[in-house]
């Protein structure tokens, strides 16, 4: 049976069904639309851009589980005076204690409760060294009055300087005492001058809820209100994981549906510019609007949510999906100025089915190419990609044509104006293949000079400044981070946890940690503060209480009464208080005991780390030398510990994506490569479609060298993509080509259809430059570039190659390009 009379059948079916068809697709539309509004939510957190079975994000999942207080959300309360500033932190931190527990799990606005128990047991926290020589230097000084206050002792050797030695040490701990003391004076939360405080609001849930997110945002944005309609003069911002994720989120989906409006309204006005047709651009939207639907609503069911890698998959898979719409109808309205609509339609389908079925196939290959990776950003990715084109294609010539059908017959039949294939020829037209093949050789060796030169001085993206959002919420949070951190130092928010399994590792862990940094300058160390609850409770006590007992007598000595006034003042500043008492964590006051319990209950398994000072947070080579430092610990008595943190992710998903990277794009040239080769055959169209689409990649990479882009998350997806592109344009060009050996021709019409499908998918990804997530932005800037460089070598390569030394086809009765 002939692909004709099969093109004829395949058409009478879908006339005689062409309303169960529809009802059919409609269906399909709104079980898709119920999937992604219930069940399809969107993590920005980076931790799901990695498998969940990885290392790293299983011990993040373990530290959830167990960390009580989830994340912490910043309040920084600024105010004319300090008077003002009080007020509005009472009426702040009492307004956010009245918001719902499933939101907030502890309100911390004034640490006076921690730094009175710090005072009431300072003793308890001077290191056991210094309790030892601090008493014996009390000994022999005690001594030493003794035998001066004995009229009968004469002393027969000069031992000066052993007492300025001893009173030098009771000096320096008597300083230290004094230090600590003023330290515990002040409040921890309130700058120096009294105008500036913070509060600290621990959530009962992660950063990655950004329902519960937005949920306590709301909350506190009305509490802020009330305190400001109160206190005019004072100025209140929110800043933490919590709020940064919320608004990394909101960015993502703002841009996310700001891009697909915006793809949809130009690819529509492109369409009806080039069909001159209300009703043509009105069933290609519609189609392809079910197909995205259905790819999402699958989306739900295989992938169960999208990350910052997938978000944005609408504005591509629509850009790229609606190519086949586009060549079927172009050449559908080409046949319709000789044949009636049901023969019209049905050559149209029996020559765009090929070649768009091809291109359908490169696009899932590049696509799922990206599954071949242990990155799940990629994976996902790969499924959504790879099954919206699948739906694309299987909407264009199930959907379509019975739309068509339906309402497409009154549809304009002229033959059109060739005015973008003439603009083509005129601009693209070389007469000379063989200089344009030079040509494009000569640039070949330059751009693989350049993409050699970027890939060896390493093209990662190291500068998480570059992975934000630049939204207005977001840049606010981190103004308000940035006044937080000037003012009372970094550290409360954003710590790595590691969790010990039994408390006798914990002295074990610090020690590790500390001794990582140990004879190393301040400059090249790693780990900045440690807490853990050695802070709290802090070791030796027993031994501790019995050198403050002997303290305590010896203070009580009679003997102190040989010595002056302010020499016993002084002295009497060391005197511990009698009632002094070891400290356990059940003791603890329960502002402190909050902060060390887990989720079960159990206090003191938790240490909380930070990178150094000198660490700059923002860069990935810095973050991943702290994560690499701390994600496994090998302690003194041989156990090794391991942890997570944010930190680890970002490493690990920087050695996926250079580790994975090549693979990925291998194994989508193999499989581009080797379709081609089955598909089209081992002919002259198979090597000019395979050269113009490594050319096209190559260009790409060249461009993006020149333009000093740096690979990310996002990025690296938009080779592999690319490669699918110069697939989908190069062997549509070649097919008609190989039919039509006028290049010229080939361009005044195959090519006009090429280029509008380009136009398209131009526009889709031009829409994600107005993304106020930089990550995206850079992925939507190289995917353009791709997008250029692959039509430009389908439209000038492949026929400049195909024209060398054609011979004209046998048999041309079927043209399979638009």
């Amino acid at each position: 049976m002939s692909s004709s009379h099969l093109a004829r059948r395949y058409v009478a079916w879908v006339r005689r069904r062409t309303i169960a068809i529809i009802a059919v697709h409609l269906a399909l539309l709104g079980g898709a639309i119920d999937l992604i509004a219930f069940h399809l939510p969107l993590y920005a957190d980076f931790s799901y851009l990695l498998p969940q079975d990885a290392p790293a994000v299983r011990d993040l999942r373990r530290l959830e589980a167990r960390v009580k207080a989830n994340e912490t959300v910043l309040a920084v309360v600024t105010a004319p005076t300090s008077d003002e500033r009080a007020a509005a932190v009472r009426e702040l931190a009492a307004g956010t204690r009245t918001l719902p527990p499933v939101l907030v799990e502890h309100v911390l606005d004034d640490d006076a409760e921690a730094r009175a128990f710090f005072q009431a047991h300072r003793h308890l926290f001077v290191p056991l060294a210094d309790l030892e020589a601090a008493a014996a230097a009390l000994e022999r000084r005690i001594q030493a009055a003794k035998l001066a206050a004995n009229p009968l002792f004469i002393p027969l050797d000069d031992d000066t300087a052993g007492a300025d030695h001893d009173k030098q040490q009771l000096e320096e701990l008597r300083a230290r005492r004094r230090e600590a003391e003023d330290r515990l004076a002040r409040p921890g939360n309130v700058s120096s001058d009294g105008r500036t405080a913070m509060i600290q609001i621990r959530t009962r849930f992660r950063a990655t809820d950004a329902g519960l997110g937005q949920q306590l945002l709301t909350g506190l944005e009305a509490v802020r209100a009330r305190v400001i309609a109160a206190h005019p003069g004072v100025q209140i911002g929110f800043t933490g994981g919590v709020i940064s994720a919320v608004a990394e989120h909101d960015a993502i989906f703002q841009g996310m549906v700001l891009s697909s409006a915006i793809t949809t309204l130009l690819v529509a006005l492109v369409l009806a510019l080039y069909f001159r047709s209300a009703t043509l651009l009105v069933l290609l939207i519609g189609t392809l609007a079910i197909a995205t639907a259905a790819s999402f609503g699958a989306a739900a069911l295989t992938v169960g949510h999208l990350n910052a890698a997938t978000a944005f998959l609408g504005a591509i898979i629509a850009g790229n999906g609606v190519n086949y719409g586009i060549l079927l109808i172009a050449r559908y309205l080409e046949e319709r100025g000789a044949h009636d609509v049901d023969e019209a339609l049905a050559i149209a389908i029996r020559g765009t089915l090929r070649p768009t079925a091809v291109a359908s196939l490169g696009a899932s290959i590049a696509y799922g190419s990206l599954a071949a990776t242990s990155f799940k950003g990629f994976a996902d990715f790969a499924v959504i990609g790879a099954v919206g084109m699948a739906l694309c294609w299987v909407a264009t010539y199930v959907l379509l044509p019975a739309l068509l059908l339906r309402w497409g017959r009154a549809s304009r039949t002229t033959v059109r104006d060739p005015v973008i294939g003439s603009m083509l020829v005129r601009v693209l037209g070389f007469r000379r293949p063989r200089v344009v093949c030079g040509v494009a050789l000569v640039g070949a060796v330059a751009a693989t000079l350049i993409v050699v030169r970027y890939v060896v001085h390493d093209p990662f993206e190291y500068d998480i400044t570059q992975l934000r959002s630049e939204g207005t919420d977001a840049v606010t949070a981190r103004s308000w981070m940035a006044l937080s951190d000037r003012t009372f130092g970094r550290g409360y928010s954003g710590r790595t946890y590691i969790a010990a399994d039994r408390l006798d590792q914990i002295p074990l862990i610090v020690g590790a940690l500390r001794a990582h940094d140990a004879n190393v300058p301040p400059a090249n160390q790693t780990f900045g503060p440690v807490t853990s609850i050695l802070d709290a409770v802090p070791p030796d006590q027993p031994r501790k209480l019995a050198v403050l007992a002997k303290l305590r007598g010896l203070l009580d000595d009679d003997a102190l009464a040989a010595l002056t006034d302010a020499e016993r003042a002084e002295l009497a500043e060391l005197r511990p208080p009698d009632d002094l008492a070891a400290i356990t964590p059940r003791t603890l006051p329960p502002m402190i005991r909050d902060q060390l319990e887990e989720k079960d209950g159990r206090i003191g398994y938790l240490i909380s780390i930070r990178p150094s000072p000198r660490l700059d947070e923002w860069n990935g080579r810095d973050l991943i030398r702290f994560a690499t430092a701390v994600r496994s610990l090998k302690l003194g008595d041989g156990e090794t510990v391991t942890t997570s943190g944010s930190s680890v992710i970002f490493a690990d998903i920087v050695t996926a994506i250079s580790s994975d990277g090549p693979r990925v794009t291998a194994v989508a040239a193999l499989g581009l490569l080797v379709m081609v080769v089955l598909l089209v055959g081992r002919n002259r169209r198979s090597v000019a479609v395979l050269t113009a689409t490594a050319a096209g990649a190559l260009l790409m990479v060249a461009v993006c060298a020149v333009l000093d882009l740096k690979v990310n998350f996002l990025d690296f997806v938009a080779l592999p993509i690319t490669l699918g592109i110069g697939v989908d344009y190069a062997i549509n060009v070649a097919h008609r080509h190989d039919h039509e050996p006028d290049p010229l021709l080939t361009l005044r019409t195959s090519g006009s259809a090429v280029f509008v499908c380009s136009l398209t998918t131009i526009i889709g990804y031009g829409s994600l430059l107005i993304s106020e997530n930089l990550a995206i932005r850079g992925f939507g800037l190289a995917s353009l570039i791709g997008e250029l460089a692959c039509v430009a070598t389908a439209l000038i390569l492949v026929p400049a190659l195909l024209a060398l030394r054609h011979k004209p086809a046998v048999n041309a009765s079927e043209s399979v390009a638009a």
